[in-house]
């Protein structure tokens, strides 16, 4: 199968949850499939990171193209006309004309029985382009992260504006969601949101994964007081979820385990937030080349998520290692986590430190949790299985099969990407 793949940015190197997902699904369609990478790139560190993606996946074929970076005066100019956008805030980065006829190009140049949009920032560009049958991989469902977050958010005039922008990624996401002939989505509850926005949609659920040869459980139990969080910092549900952990969750704690450490491993942490939260226990890595180190010192993993999509791939690791985890319910949905089988789970600060301090102070408990969690992944979650459910969803799509009906026929759909109002849905779709 030709296959063109289309991403927003190269995805490496996998320093996050959406780049690890991308890379791993690449690295194996591409093992027996022709594949073409169509990205962009708008700096010298990401077109070094696409250098060493080729590197890394030789059988990959690219075809990216150089973008000027996003200036501060351009990134103002796109809050100030983003009223009358039709696009979110953050999706307008992405409105880039030179990409989007780059992407025209590429389609135009080769035959593909097969497009894979990865990203659903970036969907739009499809309003107007002539394709093979075409799916849309969802990370998560953008509306159901940003109205959490806009939930959580303070103080008021922060919590309206990320609100404005959920109604505003609602109405966009339901219009892209027509122009494929299928969704990709991470969880049975992701899909299920996806039919409520679009009803008829075509959806194959393709879970995120672990490398189990890579994550292999850590010998010993970790230090004993050490609390690991990991993720990346630039990322506003990560960010929400430490600062409330830290802020509200930590204190609760080391009243009852004075010793107890928190240890946050991302990339990109702020120097504001470092300032605003590291002492008192609280430590940041920055960027890493590996966590796998870092989170083998761990004697328990957190995920006090507030807000968030589709599902935990650090979680995921955190089984894999063989490492007990704590999280909120909602850093944990998606995933068959069963509370004190394979997971604890706890929502409010009182609860979520009385488990910790539970867990940190019950060894025997937390390796139970642990190897439990450890099952769930090799039973479940490596990535070939994954790769498997990917292809199948990719033959349903080619011969227009699934519970939504056939495919539309190959066509241009005409239009502008700014009004995305043209379905690819045929009517017996609807």
């Amino acid at each position: 199968m030709k296959i063109a793949f289309v991403t927003v940015r190269p995805p490496y190197p996998p320093d996050s949850g959406g780049r690890i997902r991308t890379f791993q699904l690449l690295r194996r369609v591409s093992d027996t499939h022709e594949v073409t990478l169509i990205t962009a790139h708008d700096s010298p560190r990401e077109q070094a990171a696409l250098a060493a993606l080729g590197a890394a996946l030789p059988g990959l074929r690219l075809q990216p193209i150089a973008l000027a970076p996003e200036t501060p005066v351009g990134r103002s100019w796109r809050a100030i006309r983003n009223p009358v956008d039709p696009l979110p805030y953050t999706w307008a980065r992405y409105c880039r004309p030179r990409f989007v006829e780059h992407l025209r190009r590429a389609l135009r140049e080769r035959p593909y029985d097969l497009v894979h949009c990865d990203h659903v920032q970036v969907a739009h560009a499809f309003a107007t382009l002539a394709t093979p049958a075409r799916v849309l991989n969802l990370h998560n469902v953008e509306s159901l992260l940003i109205r959490r977050l806009a939930a959580e958010a303070r103080p008021w005039w922060r919590r309206m504006a990320l609100a404005w922008q959920a109604s505003k990624v609602v109405v966009a996401e339901t219009r892209i969601l027509g122009l494929f002939d299928r969704c990709l989505a991470v969880s049975k509850l992701d899909a299920a949101e996806i039919q409520r926005l679009a009803p008829g949609t075509a959806v194959s659920v393709v879970p995120n994964g672990v490398d189990l040869s890579q994550f292999t459980p850590s010998v010993g139990e970790g230090l004993p007081h050490l609390l690991v969080f990991s993720g990346a910092m630039d990322w506003l549900p990560n960010i929400d979820g430490v600062r409330y952990f830290v802020r509200e969750v930590l204190p609760r704690i080391r009243q009852r385990h004075a010793e107890a450490e928190l240890l946050v491993v991302g990339r990109n942490p702020s120097d504001s937030l470092v300032r605003e939260l590291a002492g008192g226990g609280v430590r940041f890595t920055g960027t890493v080349d590996d966590v796998r180190p870092h989170l083998a010192q761990a004697r328990l993993v957190i995920v006090p998520l507030r807000a968030g999509g589709g599902t935990r791939l650090k979680i995921l690791e955190a089984w894999a290692l063989g490492k007990p985890v704590l999280s909120t319910t909602i850093g944990a949905e998606g995933l068959p986590a069963e509370d004190g089988k394979n997971i604890a789970l706890a929502d409010s600060p009182d609860a979520f430190a009385q488990r910790a301090v539970q867990l940190l102070s019950d060894p025997r408990a937390a390796a139970t949790l642990a190897a439990a969690g450890r099952r769930v992944v090799e039973e479940h979650y490596g990535w070939d299985r994954v790769a498997h459910d990917l292809l199948e969803a990719y033959e349903l799509t080619r011969h227009g099969l699934g519970d939504a009906g056939p495919s539309a026929p190959c066509r241009s759909t005409g239009g502008g990407t700014s009004g995305m109002s043209v379905s690819r849905r045929s009517g017996s779709r609807r």
